[in-house]
């Protein structure tokens, strides 16, 4: 689904390569700094690499950006003041082709129980899980998460991992950006990137050193 060659991003990332097969979750495990983002953007097509080649089944993220059904969720996240839960789906739906239902993109993101909650009460988790569903509202085949996980309690995380773990299951395929091997370790495979770097490079989860990005 995924193949990185030699990616180059000035002084943000350098000699990348990597693969990822449908339905796989990957991990970039580095530390704040490391290009892990910066590579994640050159996958959504948000940034053009400066040398070498990125493909998303078979296709240049950033030269066809409507070639694969894309979703990502970013750091920051989204804010939807003085609206529900559902409403935040609907608006979201009207603005995408051909998108999955209100109630499915609800139950993939397991957000049936709070449709009818504003936005500002939602716990922090919650409104993880939101961006989970409104990145699948347009039937995604990837998933580009930057951190999805940051400052989450731990019941919240492995929650959001859950979701992910069953739409990959689906087929979906999912790249995440994290600086914390734990998380790191819950994916099928990691590769770590250390300034820029790759230092290893599509390794089993299983195998990752826990201390190697703290």
């Amino acid at each position: 689904m995924i193949e990185v060659r030699d990616l180059q991003l000035g002084e943000a990332a350098a000699d990348v390569s990597f693969t990822v097969a449908e339905g796989e979750v990957f991990a970039l495990l580095g530390r704040h700094g490391s290009g892990k983002t910066t590579v994640l953007e050159a996958l959504a097509g948000l940034r053009r690499p400066a040398g070498g080649t990125v493909r998303v089944r078979g296709a240049d993220p950033h030269g066809d950006r409507d070639a694969v059904r894309t979703g990502a969720i970013w750091r920051e996240g989204g804010l939807f003041p003085g609206l529900t839960v559902a409403e935040i789906v609907d608006a979201w739906r009207r603005w995408t082709l051909d998108p999955l239902t209100r109630d499915d993109a609800l139950r993939l993101a397991r957000l049936h129980d709070v449709a009818d909650v504003p936005f500002e009460r939602l716990a922090p988790g919650r409104r993880r899980l939101l961006d989970l569903a409104l990145a699948l509202v347009g039937r995604s085949d990837v998933l580009f998460l930057d951190e999805p996980t940051a400052d989450l309690d731990d019941a919240s995380s492995r929650e959001v991992w859950e979701v992910l773990r069953g739409v990959a299951r689906h087929g979906v395929t999912v790249v995440v950006a994290t600086r914390d091997p734990d998380e790191a370790c819950r994916a099928d495979r990691v590769g770590v990137l250390d300034a820029g770097r790759p230092t290893a490079s599509g390794q089993a989860a299983r195998d990752l050193p826990r201390a190697r990005a703290a």
